[in-house]
């Protein structure tokens, strides 16, 4: 009798390791996980493969990711350009391509009915706030069909997360209109696009390009502080997961000229923290404190 307690434990753990190794949906990236995980709830397994805290841009499966991608019931990634690996490991057909759904149009109407150009050379659509909603809304069509029991529950968390955002989405869209050519200025480099232009924002940066760990010259640094002492303002965006080198470099050279100046972040939901996973943060509250930055920077 021990002998079979035994060998029934053991399938049990088996079983355990097996459903851990192979959940129903994977994704790529925080913002499919958020995407994702507002929709389930706790009805379905959902597995973020990045490593939380990690580089987006960099991230490589390991041969159990490949196999969990595989195995899944549904694998959803942010876009082909971000995850290169996809088209020469993955064979699952059930595959959802996030920057294809969001619709990346040269023109895209936001709510009030204006024309925005986007910059097509930007994967970061996801920092639109509606784009996320557009994501979600063909991710709760692909779910549902393939998790019908659950459609309707699917629908309404769908329903509830969405008009979370919506409201942030206006809330800082009422602020800014209140506000001629709002203007930031961010020491990092400039994944922003699509947010800036949903909210007429423009957004300085030492370089316009997006480069990942690629270091700025001096003159970029120097000239990028005289446009701050010439714009007057005191407060400075830094991106999420990144320290602030160059920022707290402009803040200590501004400091030497008794011209103070405040660090705030912009985060660009390209990844969270560890200890911020474990704290449930979602997209929706990293706006809000994205929401609760700009409003400190033009408000003093």
């Amino acid at each position: 009798m021990k002998h079979k307690t035994l060998l029934l434990l053991s399938l049990l753990v088996l079983s355990g390791c097996n459903n851990a190794r192979n959940p129903n949906i994977v994704v790529t990236s925080f913002v499919g996980y958020d995407a994702v995980l507002n929709i389930v709830g706790d009805k379905i397994d959902v597995k973020n493969i990045l490593p939380w805290g990690s580089e987006l841009h960099d991230f490589e499966p390991t041969p159990r990711d490949v196999a969990a991608i595989n195995n899944a019931k549904l694998f959803v990634y942010t876009s082909p350009e971000l995850d290169t690996w996809v088209k020469s490991l993955v064979t699952n057909e059930n595959s959802f391509n996030m920057s294809e759904w969001a619709i990346i149009e040269e023109l895209i109407e936001d709510s009030d009915n204006h024309s925005h150009n986007h910059n097509h050379d930007s994967l970061h659509f996801w920092t639109d706030p509606l784009i996320h909603v557009r994501v979600m809304s063909n991710l709760l069509n692909v779910i549902s069909d393939i998790f019908p029991a659950n459609s309707a529950y699917f629908t309404d968390n769908y329903d509830a997360y969405t008009e979370e955002l919506l409201t942030l989405e206006n809330e800082l869209q009422t602020f800014l209109n209140q506000i001629e050519d709002p203007t930031i200025f961010f020491a990092g480099h400039n994944a922003l696009s699509y947010f800036a232009d949903h909210f007429n924002m423009t957004i300085k940066t030492i370089n316009e390009s997006y480069k990942p760990d690629v270091d700025f010259v001096s003159q970029e640094i120097i000239d990028f502080i005289n446009e701050i002492k010439t714009a007057n303002v005191h407060y400075l965006f830094i991106e999420e997961l990144v320290e602030p080198r160059v920022a707290n470099l402009i803040k200590n050279e501004l400091a030497k000229e008794n011209y103070d100046i405040t660090l705030l972040e912009l985060h660009g939901y390209h990844n969270i923290t560890a200890q911020q996973a474990k704290e449930n943060v979602t997209y929706a509250d990293l706006f809000a404190q994205n929401i609760a930055n700009i409003k400190q920077a033009f408000s003093d």
